[in-house]
């Protein structure tokens, strides 16, 4: 299966909380307009649905956070880490924050 949108690798770290627990989930490693990759804390049950929040280091459309909705796709440990590749598909998300996404990638993109 082939992706629509080419994944977006991030340089600075962006750390993603779950807004059910507000605990800290992990750090964001990729996203792109349809899904993002995290490297999280936890080993996750796939066809799990989370509330994320990724928390910004620079306000983009005057906010530091972006809301979501995502479906994780698959887990997988990371070798040395003790830590677990981690990857999403967008299923909810503000009209907003697609925009801040859309920003975001277009931050990143070479």
């Amino acid at each position: 299966m082939s992706r629509k949108f080419e994944r977006v690798e991030l340089n600075q770290t962006i750390t993603v909380t779950d807004t059910i627990t507000n605990q800290r989930f992990g750090e964001l490693v990729n996203l792109s307009a349809e899904g993002l990759m995290i490297m999280t804390d936890q080993q996750l049950t796939t066809h799990s649905i989370f509330q994320l929040c990724l928390q910004l280091p620079v306000a983009i459309a005057g906010r530091a956070t972006i809301e979501l909705g995502a479906d994780c796709l698959w887990c997988r440990e990371a070798e040395n880490f003790n830590r677990y590749w981690s990857g999403f598909q967008i299923i909810d998300a503000s009209d907003l924050a697609v925009q801040q996404l859309a920003e975001l990638t277009n931050q990143y993109q070479k």
